[in-house]
């Protein structure tokens, strides 16, 4: 994020700036709602879909690295990011949710993981 501040004068990537708006336009019914979908919905949904499904649709079981990549670069693709280093944040997130549901094979622990990883998120969001 160092260097999106840098070289593109963004200090969060433009998904944190309209999670932050949708907190600062909401009543707090709407708050508790957004807070659950980021904390615990989303984390269910994107797992079950880039390594649930997209990990292992595309490439042979061996090929890990293009597995990973595919999933990692479409998790970043979503995440409404409009700079290369708001990428490659994501990218790398999704990176290591692969890696982890690659060597652990349980979607279970890429949930928590993103969980926690939304959690922290979030509290940076509300809190600065």
């Amino acid at each position: 994020m160092a260097l999106n501040d840098l070289i593109y004068h963004q200090s969060e990537t433009p998904n944190n700036q309209m999670i932050r708006e949708s907190f600062m336009d909401a009543n707090w019914i709407v708050t508790v709602l957004l807070i659950v979908e980021i904390i615990l919905i989303a984390p269910i949904k994107e797992e079950l879909i880039f390594r649930g499904v997209l990990f292992n649709l595309f490439f042979s079981p061996n090929r890990i690295v293009l597995r990973t990549l595919l999933s990692a670069s479409l998790f970043a693709t979503v995440h409404a990011t409009d700079t290369v280093f708001g990428f490659l944040l994501y990218a790398f997130s999704g990176i290591v949710f692969a890696t982890v549901y690659s060597k652990t094979g349980k979607l279970q622990n890429t949930i928590a993981l993103h969980v926690l990883n939304n959690i922290v998120g979030t509290l940076i969001i509300l809190l600065f």
